[in-house]
């Protein structure tokens, strides 16, 4: 017997609202309606799916039967579309950042805690769920003491002139701080000491401290080429993860002068293998872009199907990165 599909609807019709419909439709979803205020780009997605189109919230989620709501509108609007969501008893996985400020994301988890005990409430921090970062998380423990965990981040977002540079490096942060969620066991970002120098209009570099850790990141919106990247340094080796590309490279931690004359050729050797093994297997699984996603996706509706689960990403930690991100915008001076 095949498993019944549950019922989806897609709120926002742009490009994250396109990848999270064909994410929730491989992790069994049937996506039953689609919601954009500019009924032309809803009517054009819901063809591809066989499904409604409106520019009526409410009246979707009075017609379509949906049972998980997929929030992909801009972040100004997540908190009361999510209240919305909430009050009509759906599931809701929301694009990052989940709220415009803390006060925001605890005001989402907490509308959910009372209107509809039980239904989940999730934020995308996809790249958390790449297999490359689950894999380096795994191998941590055998590297020894963590050293450093610098993230490295060019994106070109603002050059359309639709965001600022400075908006665009806030929208980002909640990138690099789930992934330290899942790189360093029992690490609260929202409690760290972080410290913040701006230099210009969307660069900044932010560090923080975690015990015997520097935690730093280089966020420019203006650097070329782009590029995410996350440098680890423990005692006995590093790690380095292309975040757009989904793989890492791990570099042994061996100390002698044939290391360092083959450090440039084993690198590039194996990022060159990493590579294009990494490309045959994205091309297998037609995943070609957001890599992270579609298991993020998939185990928010496994949970979604299984009573009593928790969201893959737990409020606590929800919450979490957006206060840290509150922390950090304040200190560049951003609001």
């Amino acid at each position: 017997m095949s498993r019944s599909k549950t019922p989806s609807l897609i709120i926002g019709a742009g490009l994250m609202g396109r990848y999270h419909a064909r994410a929730a439709r491989e992790a069994g979803a049937s996506i039953c309606g689609i919601v954009d205020q500019d009924g032309e780009a809803a009517k054009s997605l819901a063809k591809r799916f066989g499904c409604a189109a409106t520019t009526n919230l409410e009246e979707a989620l009075r017609s379509t039967g949906a049972a998980v709501a997929h929030i992909c509108t801009p972040a100004a609007s997540h908190a009361n579309i999510a209240i919305i969501v909430a009050k009509a008893g759906l599931h809701a996985l929301i694009e990052k950042p989940l709220g415009v400020t803390a006060k925001d994301a605890r005001r989402i988890h907490q509308c959910f805690e009372l209107e509809s005990p039980g239904k989940l409430v999730c934020p995308t921090h996809q790249y958390s769920f790449q297999r490359s970062v689950r894999t380096t998380s795994a191998k941590l423990p055998s590297l020894g003491t963590l050293r450093q965990l610098a993230f490295e981040i060019c994106s070109a977002g603002a050059a359309a002139g639709h965001i600022s540079p400075d908006q665009l490096i806030a929208e980002i942060l909640p990138h690099p701080l789930s992934i330290a969620q899942q790189l360093v066991a029992g690490i609260d970002v929202a409690g760290l000491d972080w410290n913040c120098i701006r230099t210009g209009n969307g660069e900044w570099l932010v560090a923080a401290r975690r015990d015997e850790t520097l935690v730093t990141m280089s966020l420019s919106a203006s650097g070329r080429p782009t590029r995410f990247r996350t440098h680890i340094t423990a005692e006995r080796g590093s790690i380095e993860i292309d975040h757009f590309h989904d793989f890492a490279v791990g570099l042994a931690g061996t100390v002698s002068k044939g290391q360092k004359v083959l450090a440039p050729f084993v690198r590039s050797g194996r990022e060159f293998a990493g590579a294009a093994a990494n490309l045959l297997a994205r091309a297998g699984r037609r995943e070609f872009a957001y890599p992270g996603l579609r298991r993020l996706v998939g185990e928010f509706y496994a949970a979604v199907r299984t009573p009593g689960s928790r969201s893959p990403i737990t409020p606590t930690q929800s919450i979490a990165v957006a206060e840290a991100r509150d922390k950090i915008m304040g200190l560049a001076a951003v609001g």
